[in-house]
């Protein structure tokens, strides 16, 4: 089985962590911990470390938001998640990897990897025209 690779963009709080930290999220591998449901799942990996340690106000979150509590494992987001969270959002998996995301398993493995805004932007535009064509070659079979 070929171990997931989910794309990201940097979160609103990345600054907050150090830079070791964010190295290890783009080179590190994470395990899927039985900790998991359609809410999110926690990971289990290197611990990715605020320079500071202040509290945060909560303020909106979605699926795809990874977000890292005090203890430094990340907790990946997924469909049923709250709307609102305090812990602070290192990353944001993109929209057109979420379905990847939600097929996770506990015992499973997973990696990230940085991509930018423009190129997830072309990828969702991407995966939008390919439904497109999906929908319309169902209606010519249906008609």
């Amino acid at each position: 089985m070929v171990m997931p690779r989910l794309r990201i963009l940097r979160g609103a709080d990345w600054p907050r962590f150090d830079g070791p930290s964010q190295a290890a999220l783009m080179s590190s591998t994470f395990e899927v911990t039985p900790d998991a449901d359609r809410m999110g799942v926690r990971l289990a990996g290197p611990e990715l470390r605020r320079m500071h340690a202040t509290e945060l106000i909560s303020e909106a979150v979605a699926p795809g938001t990874l977000q890292v509590p005090s203890n430094g494992q990340p907790i990946l987001l997924l469909g049923d998640c709250q709307t609102i969270g305090g812990y602070p959002k290192i990353a944001h998996v993109i929209t057109v990897d979420q379905p990847i995301a939600a097929q996770l398993r506990p015992g499973e493995r997973v990696r990230f990897a940085e991509i930018s805004l423009e190129e997830a932007q072309r990828l969702l535009a991407e995966r939008q025209r390919g439904m497109e064509r999906f929908r319309i070659g169902l209606a010519l079979q249906s008609s």
